[in-house]
């Protein structure tokens, strides 16, 4: 009871400590650091992360990936090799002209070389990054070269998977949270007796999954996963929480004339259920 009456007590000026708090939790969100390197969730004993790690170590090559060019004339790959190796972070370029000259013919190659580089009307060149797979340069770099070829070259590999995924979290993120404020708030404004009362749950909701996510800069990074989940993981949960005070409120209502008193009860009321909900999830 203590507890829910210094929060009534309270509650303006823990209204503007909340506002005053989302300026540094918007400049912590964007300085979180996001995670997408999927093998530093491995055990470290794993053979693939043993691999990246002496390559790295050894021969200073921890990324790679894999470049299809189609329909290009021999001379236009050599000269796009050229400007892949200027690409920061770059190491090596490995294609045709790496092992033969450019003068040889490859035709006259033995079948089993000439397929390593050639399949049809395309050939492969092999990039090397001197840094890991997922770090940030390396997507720059991915994206860079993949500036650099054009429509007639396709970028695979592990880095560029992660730049994929990358950028498929950052668009789609703010989409599927939308949605989901939108389907909220549209089942508040049905079903609840306030069509007033929804907003007011989200604009605080939303407050709390701002203040949650600027609090992971004191982590350095967080996981991709952790960034595309979180937000709507808490909105639906305090959502809930959100309607129990609301329900409890208006039974107190019911039985305290005076509405601040009605309020203490009823978070006295939802703590134990709100403690005992959050604590399984």
């Amino acid at each position: 009871m203590k507890f829910g009456k210094a929060v009534v007590k309270f509650r303006v000026p823990i209204l503007i400590l909340t506002l005053v708090l989302m300026i540094p939790s918007v400049f912590g969100y964007i300085k979180t650091r996001v995670n997408y390197d999927m093998l530093e969730y491995l055990p470290e004993d794993m053979e693939t992360v043993i691999g990246q790690n002496e390559l790295m170590e050894n021969f200073s090559k921890g990324a790679f990936s894999f470049i299809i060019v189609e329909n290009m004339p021999e001379k236009d790959v050599a000269a796009l090799k050229v400007k892949i190796a200027d690409v920061d972070h770059v190491d090596t370029v490995v294609w045709y002209d790496s092992i033969f000259d450019i003068s040889v013919p490859m035709e006259i190659l033995p079948d089993k070389i000439y397929s390593a580089f050639n399949s049809g009307n395309a050939t492969l060149l092999a990039v090397f990054f001197d840094s890991t797979t997922s770090a940030d340069v390396t997507m720059d770099a991915v994206k860079e070269i993949r500036s650099i070829c054009g429509e007639q070259c396709f970028v695979s590999g592990l880095s560029a998977l992660v730049t994929d995924l990358k950028e498929l979290c950052e668009h789609e993120e703010p989409i599927y949270v939308a949605i989901a404020v939108i389907l909220a708030c549209l089942a508040m404004v049905l079903l609840l007796d306030s069509w007033l009362v929804p907003f007011v749950f989200l604009a605080t909701i939303i407050m709390m999954v701002m203040l949650n996510l600027g609090t992971n800069v004191l982590l350095g990074e967080i996981s991709y996963v952790t960034k595309a989940l979180s937000a709507v993981l808490q909105l639906a949960v305090t959502m809930d929480y959100s309607i129990f005070l609301w329900h409890s409120y208006n039974e107190q209502c019911m039985k305290y004339k005076d509405k601040k008193q009605a309020m203490a009860v009823a978070i006295k009321e939802t703590m134990l259920s709100v403690i005992g909900s959050s604590g399984t999830t």
